[in-house]
Formats: structure tokens, C-alpha cells, sequence
């Protein structure tokens, strides 16, 4: 698993997410997002800073791909926040998502 944050972000990219910057606008915050649809699910990860960070993973018809920011507690599939380094390990060691097999 990466050690710091720059082979972090490298490894989520590496396995296909893509990095962007989005601004919460109720808040005025801006954070950096890695998002990724991968077999059904999309998996997001929003870094506000290296100490400050959420991730979900959701089924693709339940994410509203215009607010990364909130997301139903009901259709959360898993979720974590804290640190970007642990939210972000947490998530990239989630097994695959039901239903898929992991050769396919």
C-alpha cells in the first residue's frame, strides 16, 4: 500500500479513477476528487486536505454525478472518512462489488 500521499494518488489513478477539482458550493469548499465506475459501482474519494477526506462507493443508478458532495445514506454501499491516506487505502481494499465475479 502507498506511504505517502503522492503514490496515493498515483495508485488511485493507476487503477482507473480520474482526478478532478470540485467545489461544494453550500459549503465553498473545494476538494480533489478521484472518481471511477468500475462493474456496476461508482467509488469517489473527495480530499478537502491530506487530514480531511471522504469515500463512498455506490450502485451507478444511485450516484447524483452532479453533487460527488452528497450522497443518500441508504444507497451507500460502503463509506469512511479521516485521513486522505486511510479513507483512500480503505477503499482500494474493499473486495469487489456483489454480484461480479472477479474475472470479469
Amino acid at each position: 500500500m502507498p506511504k505517502s500521499v503522492a503514490e496515493c494518488m498515483k495508485l488511485l489513478r493507476r487503477k482507473g479513477f480520474r482526478q478532478s477539482l470540485v467545489r461544494d458550493e453550500v459549503t465553498r469548499t473545494d476538494a480533489v476528487m478521484f472518481n471511477r465506475v468500475w462493474r456496476g459501482v461508482r467509488e469517489t474519494v473527495l480530499a478537502y486536505s491530506e487530514s480531511e477526506a471522504l469515500a463512498y462507493r455506490v450502485r451507478t443508478g444511485d450516484a447524483d454525478v452532479t453533487d460527488p458532495f452528497t450522497v443518500d445514506p441508504d444507497q451507500r454501499m460502503w463509506h469512511h472518512g479521516g485521513e486522505f491516506l486511510d479513507v483512500a487505502r480503505q477503499l482500494l481494499a474493499l473486495p469487489p462489488p456483489p454480484g461480479h465475479s472477479a474475472f470479469g
